[in-house]
């Protein structure tokens, strides 16, 4: 098996985790990314034996993906009961980085909305430390993408070519080894023009490591120490 399908094996296994905890009548928030699509096709197949769901994408290829797997499709109206993500690096103490598919402020407003926000991953994504990972996603109004990569030229702000799915810009931002993440993002957070950054902080309960093997554990329990 190669590397990739390993991986693909992991992901499919902690996104048939998160499609499990769904209950009929729920809203859910679906998220953006392998492991999230992963778990949306999971729920088609839930929603295909009969369970009646909505789900509220996080961006235009979740949108798609869902209504090709069948699940109703909602907007951002109400609190929802659930939503799942994947994401970039989750660290011992909880701390997310997101982003790296350009919705994160879709992401932030979902996951804020739901009563539980379950992350998925597989084992490479656990790092002891958000230096292995050293990047920032942080989306800015366009009006002010030069005035932002001003202020914040010393963490060497990349932007990427064209606009999330909101028109927003992004730009990668470069932290410090050693650099101290979380009050790195509230001074993004503070920097006019940015409308939010991709460090979020989740129970480690809460994040789902799938394996290749088909089965899932809670980070709270995983082996942090792997060969990636």
């Amino acid at each position: 098996m190669t590397t990739d399908s390993r991986r693909d094996e992991a992901w499919s296994a902690a996104g048939r985790s998160a499609a499990a905890l769904v209950e009929p009548g729920m809203v859910v928030g679906l998220g953006t990314g392998r492991a999230a699509a992963a778990a949306i096709r999971a729920l088609g197949e839930r929603v295909a034996a009969g369970v009646r769901v909505r789900g509220v994408p996080t961006s235009r290829a979740s949108d798609a993906l869902a209504r090709a797997c069948g699940i109703p499709v909602a907007r951002l109206s109400s609190p929802l009961d659930l939503a799942f993500d994947g994401a970039d690096a989750v660290t011992p103490e909880g701390l997310v980085v997101k982003g790296a598919g350009g919705a994160l402020v879709r992401e932030r407003l979902v996951a804020n909305a739901a009563g539980r926000f379950v992350v998925l991953v597989d084992a490479p994504k656990l790092v002891q430390s958000l230096d292995e990972w050293g990047c920032l996603p942080v989306a800015v109004l366009p009006f002010a993408a030069r005035l932002v990569g001003h202020r914040l030229a010393d963490l060497r702000p990349a932007r990427r070519p064209g606009r999330s799915d909101d028109e927003l810009a992004i730009f990668d931002l470069q932290i410090p080894k050693g650099g101290d993440w979380q009050e790195t993002a509230i001074r993004v957070a503070e920097t006019p023009g940015v409308v939010d950054h991709g460090l979020f902080n989740v129970p480690l309960v809460d994040v789902f490591v799938g394996a290749p093997d088909g089965s899932t554990v809670t980070a709270d329990a995983a082996n942090w120490h792997h060969d990636g």
